[in-house]
């Protein structure tokens, strides 16, 4: 499996999936929920993209220290950002964390894809 296939098509369903996510909310609970929503699928996809970096770090022979700080930080540099977030405009969790849960989402299905279709 290529692996810059795989983070392409991931990509390409949580983007599907946010659009989805947020239309369903916006249409079941109004814009607040749909704007929390948002910011969730935001971090999650900040988290993989963190996350896509650090593997690719570690597969090539040289990794920075910059890059090795920044990816053991972005958990705190995420959850800051999102309790930050959370305090100031009072977001709806239930939406929020339906947000975060995107990234898993595009990713257990692009598995799926390719286990089938590969």
């Amino acid at each position: 499996m290529d692996l810059n296939r795989f983070v392409s098509n991931v990509t390409r369903w949580k983007i599907a999936l946010a659009v989805v996510g947020a239309l369903a909310w916006w249409l079941a609970a109004g814009k607040l929920h749909a704007m929390a929503f948002c910011a969730g699928a935001l971090a999650s996809a900040a988290s993989f993209w963190f996350l896509s970096h650090m593997v690719r770090a570690v597969g090539s022979e040289k990794v920075s220290p910059a890059k090795s700080i920044g990816g053991a930080l972005r958990l705190a540099i995420i959850g800051y950002l999102l309790f930050v977030t959370i305090e100031n405009y009072r977001l709806p969790q239930p939406a929020l964390v339906t947000g975060l849960l995107v990234a898993i989402a595009a990713i257990s299905i692009e598995v799926i894809r390719q286990h089938f279709y590969a």
